[in-house]
């Protein structure tokens, strides 16, 4: 079993999530009384929050750059960004250490492959649903076409995530509007939904699409990795 380092507290909600959802998976795989290998890296996401709101991604990248540094020293054997947003800078990230780093991005184009979908919608925050860092990594893995919300719904969501999901205020309205924007994309053609934000799997445990929680498959994924059924 090889070792993984998460970099976490962004926020420290999914951060949860990612170390309950591994050390599930690996006992359900080894049975007994096994766990996974880890070592966690949790910032203090008021800091990165701050540069990321800033458009400083210098700073950002730093932040976690010193992260992975920590990871490094205490052994990894690969690292993982427990979050989404921040893989902007995976690759300014992934230069500051020799550890592979397990991309959010593979993980959800291997999982869109494996369902077989052909159209995507995508909901996260402004710069994964609007930018090309994120989309297009997964759209050139996994041969699907990736579709995003409206602009009004683009920015309702943003909003959502960092001034309520963030600061673990989940609500009846958010969860019906957010339902109400992924009816609107199946409309469109969509065949199932990532919640490319991993906030949202916190928010949405069901809707009428299927879901891709970008958390529990990155999850998976790194599971798949350390117990050595995922090259590197």
């Amino acid at each position: 079993m090889k070792t993984i380092g998460l970099i976490g507290g962004t926020s420290w909600l999914s951060t949860v999530d990612y170390y309950r959802f591994i050390n599930e998976e690996t006992a359900r795989r080894l049975g007994g009384l096994h766990s996974a290998r880890l070592v966690l890296a949790s910032i203090d996401f008021a800091e990165l929050a701050a540069a990321m709101q800033a458009g400083d991604w210098d700073a950002a990248g730093d932040i976690l750059g010193r992260a992975a540094e920590s990871l490094h020293r205490a052994g990894v054997d690969g690292i993982m960004l427990c979050s989404n947003l921040i893989h902007k800078v995976h690759d300014v990230v992934a230069a500051r250490v020799p550890e592979p780093f397990l991309h959010i991005g593979d993980a959800l184009a291997a999982a869109i492959t494996a369902g077989g979908y052909s159209v995507v919608a995508l909901l996260g925050t402004r710069p994964i649903m609007e930018e090309g860092f994120y989309r297009e990594r997964i759209e050139a893995k996994s041969g699907a076409r990736i579709i995003v919300p409206e602009e009004k719904d683009r920015a309702y969501i943003n909003t959502a995530v960092f001034e309520r999901m963030c600061r673990n205020q989940f609500t009846d309205e958010d969860r019906a509007e957010h339902n109400r924007i992924i009816g609107e994309l199946g409309r469109r053609g969509a065949q199932c939904v990532i919640l490319g934000c991993t906030e949202l799997p916190v928010l949405l445990s069901t809707s009428s699409l299927p879901l891709l929680s970008s958390s529990l498959v990155h999850s998976l994924y790194a599971v798949d990795w350390s117990l050595g059924t995922k090259g590197e």
